[in-house]
């Protein structure tokens, strides 16, 4: 059985996420963005070798690069804010997904982030279809989605 909040997470920004301005420095979003993505499959219930290759094994032969990313911040994020993070992803076409990210303080959103990645063959680089675990967390993401908006 899954969790229920499996798409939303929680993250107090801590001292060394901030810059001497006293707010997160901006690479902090996007990397948080990805933890996020990458401890929700965990929290679905999907074995992380299953999605991220494995140098010992030959069971994932399947890589998942970033190929494009942004941040956008609508209000500073500064030590000891407590978010909430929301994930939305999304199935692009058969080898491409994207992973949009929300940050809220206090119910306000104050920044996003969006990740796509693009499905390759480890070996010749080759665009491949999406691994079917991944293919299931994000069609049961937008089914969660879609019932709390009806």
């Amino acid at each position: 059985m899954k969790p229920k909040n499996w798409l939303i997470l929680k993250r107090k920004v801590r001292f060394g996420d901030c810059d001497s301005a006293g707010v997160i420095h901006f690479h902090n979003l996007l990397r948080w963005a990805h933890e996020s993505w990458e401890e929700s499959i965990d929290i679905y219930g999907i074995p992380h070798q299953d999605i991220f290759p494995d140098s010992n094994s030959h069971k994932n032969q399947i890589i998942c690069p970033i190929v494009n990313c942004e941040a956008n911040f609508l209000s500073p994020i500064k030590i000891g804010d407590l978010l909430s993070i929301k994930i939305f992803p999304k199935k692009i076409n058969n080898h491409l997904f994207q992973v949009n990210t929300f940050f809220l303080k206090d119910e306000i959103n104050v920044a996003e982030g969006k990740i796509i990645h693009c499905s390759l063959d480890v070996d010749s680089k080759l665009k491949v279809k999406l691994p079917d675990q991944l293919e299931r967390w994000i069609e049961a993401s937008n089914i969660n989605t879609n019932l709390k908006e009806c």
